[in-house]
């Protein structure tokens, strides 16, 4: 019993569905020499399921097939389909320094102490320029750039 050999169909590069289908894909495809049916067969998917993925426009595989169509033609599956990339997560919050978090809890204690029935104005300005201060600190440190509105 002989095995059947996949027809060889090579990409031509004239193809019109360069132009309507995901050039990327159409040209990693054609850069490795491989067919759909060679590329399929290591998926174990259907040949017309690969040409889908070169051929219409917004088709794109599942993830799995995704980094393994990539793996076999030597990039990765975000060359190959850019909507795939994972969006990047917001940069977590700079944390507050120990200084700083000591001024500030010094500052919140002034300020909860004041009396502000019996203060005096200058007391109540002194009071008020330590808070302002601590807090640009604390604004600058967390976000230097809105520090520079003041």
């Amino acid at each position: 019993m002989t095995a059947l050999m996949p027809e060889r169909r090579p990409i031509q590069e004239s193809a019109p569905a360069v132009r309507r289908g995901n050039a990327r894909v159409y040209m990693a495809v054609v850069a490795s020499g491989l067919t759909y049916e060679e590329i399929a067969d290591q998926l174990a998917v259907d040949p017309k399921t690969v040409e889908r993925w070169v051929n219409e426009p917004g088709r794109r595989p599942y993830a799995r097939h995704a980094h393994a169509v990539a793996r076999i033609l030597g990039t990765t599956p975000w060359e190959l389909w850019p909507a795939m990339r994972p969006q990047e997560p917001a940069p977590e919050p700079a944390a507050v320094g120990p200084q700083v978090l000591a001024a500030a809890q010094d500052a919140l204690r002034r300020v909860e102490a004041l009396d502000l029935g019996s203060a005096s104005p200058t007391e109540m300005a002194l009071h008020l320029g330590a808070l302002s201060s601590v807090l640009r600190t604390v604004v600058d440190f967390i976000d230097p750039a809105m520090g520079d509105t003041a």
